[in-house]
């Protein structure tokens, strides 16, 4: 009878794990032409950080050649609750690709087309106009000029909408961007979850009425689009975008951990979000919201569990396995394990090619970085010479989540923290990125 209870007992504690946990393998880094004693060299930065107490901990994932060759969690998830490999984060805005990718199925499929106007399946884009400022002394601060083209769905994709974020008004100050973020302000528009009851599509149809920071196709401006192409799945598919996702993206590519709001059974296994002034001084944020500006951070525990927004740009809970899988999907060229969600000429639009022209996109960058559609891309590396080969395609989350996808070296590196400000990080992923690369043997 014993064994029969110790036999069940074991059953419901496999039942128990998360599916990432019991799927994953690892093989010798050397078998994929990785150095284990380079590798070593992550272990090293990693705890370097958390013992100076920049951030509480980390998980860091690098494979090659399909397989995973280096998979550490660090540090502290929670106040007394380490870090493991399966801990859950606030991806935020990693949800940018998924949303893109959730575009293009239905782009392939011939529902849309990239260059159709928003307006053709959202009726609020029409007509859209541009802010313009005036002279000082002019009797109104600005005027409003029409369109030269309208908004298209490949400009959302790119950020060449036109459509801004308000939370960098203070990063890239200046009088038109200032003018806009107040009209948005105005209309109840907000970053992030700051009105996690309303409807994505209620925000969406108030952004289309407002005036545009600039013609569609002109500049290159990390905006509020993928929580547009969000609400045009919905309009498009007929489903509610988060029922698009689970069933057409994370199910498929058995992203089991990969949620808009957390079932409350995995709650114990989500990172808490740490305040860090990258000099000594860390501590948990409680769970009430980060209010930085006009962007609402660190949604409580409570919002994590359930709500009625689905942001395109910014929902996602996830696990650094299954993005792991969400990467090697594209780095197959639209595959994973038998299962086809693109083809490989529509990974190449998405992640190979350039689609903002002349224009950088060097929010989270540097010049010779580009953007596809849904990633920016390294144009060269003379201009980024510690992020890798020209080719890699990548983007973050604002919570200090990041990865990167290399294909000519058939590499994906990912780091996942949950520490704010963000903007600390990008040294440390650099570093991170290098050590990547530098373990290459072959």
């Amino acid at each position: 009878m014993n064994k029969v209870i110790l036999a069940l007992i074991s059953l419901l504690f496999i039942a128990s794990m998360s599916a990432s946990a019991a799927e994953f393998k690892m093989v010798k880094p050397e078998q994929v032409g990785l150095s284990s004693e380079r590798l070593k060299n992550m272990d090293q930065l990693i705890d370097n950080h958390i013992h100076q107490k920049k951030i509480a901990g980390a998980v860091v994932l690098v494979a090659r050649k399909g397989k995973i060759a280096y998979f550490r969690a660090s540090g502290l998830a929670d106040v007394g609750k380490a870090m493991h490999r399966d801990t859950m984060f606030r991806i935020v805005s990693m949800t940018k690709p998924v949303t893109s990718t959730a575009i293009m199925m239905l782009y392939e499929e011939g529902k849309l087309l990239l260059s159709d106007p928003v307006s053709k399946y959202i009726p609020e884009f029409r007509n859209q106009k541009v802010l313009v400022p005036m002279p000082k002394g002019s009797e109104f601060p600005y005027r409003l000029v029409p369109v030269k083209r309208e908004v298209q769905i490949r400009d959302l994709l790119a950020h060449t909408s036109g459509i801004l974020y308000l939370f960098l008004n203070d990063v890239y100050p200046n009088p038109t961007r200032r003018m806009v973020v107040d009209l948005y302000k105005e209309a109840g528009i907000t970053d992030g979850f700051c009105r996690p009851d309303e409807e994505i599509g209620d925000m969406v149809k108030r952004l289309a009425r407002l005036p545009l920071y600039a013609h569609p196709g002109e500049v290159w401006d990390y905006g509020l689009n993928s929580d547009v192409l969000g609400y045009l799945v919905e309009v498009v598919s007929g489903q509610k975008f988060d029922t698009f996702v689970e069933q057409r993206i994370f199910k498929p590519l058995k992203m089991h951990d990969s949620h808009f709001y957390i079932p409350e059974e995995k709650l114990p296994r989500l990172a808490a979000v740490w305040k860090s002034d990258w000099k000594g001084h860390l501590e948990r944020a409680d769970d009430k919201p980060i209010i930085s500006g006009d962007l609402c951070l660190n949604p409580s525990d409570a919002e994590a569990l359930s709500g009625k927004y689905l942001a395109g740009g910014a929902n996602v809970l996830s696990t650094v396995y299954d993005y792991f899988r969400f990467a090697q999907m594209f780095l197959n060229g639209g595959e994973l394990d038998g299962v086809r969600l693109l083809s490989r000429k529509t990974v190449e639009l998405m992640s190979a090619t350039n689609h903002i022209g002349k224009h950088d996109a060097e929010f989270l960058h540097s010049k010779g970085w580009k953007f596809g559609l849904g990633f920016a891309i390294q144009q060269d590396r003379e201009h980024s010479v510690d992020s890798g080969d020209a080719g890699t395609f990548e983007w973050a989350g604002i919570y200090s989540t990041r990865f990167s996808i290399d294909p000519k070296e058939e590499k994906i590196t990912i780091f996942m923290s949950q520490t704010n400000p963000f903007g600390h990080h990008f040294e440390l992923w650099d570093k991170v990125l290098v050590q990547s690369a530098s373990a290459i043997a072959d």
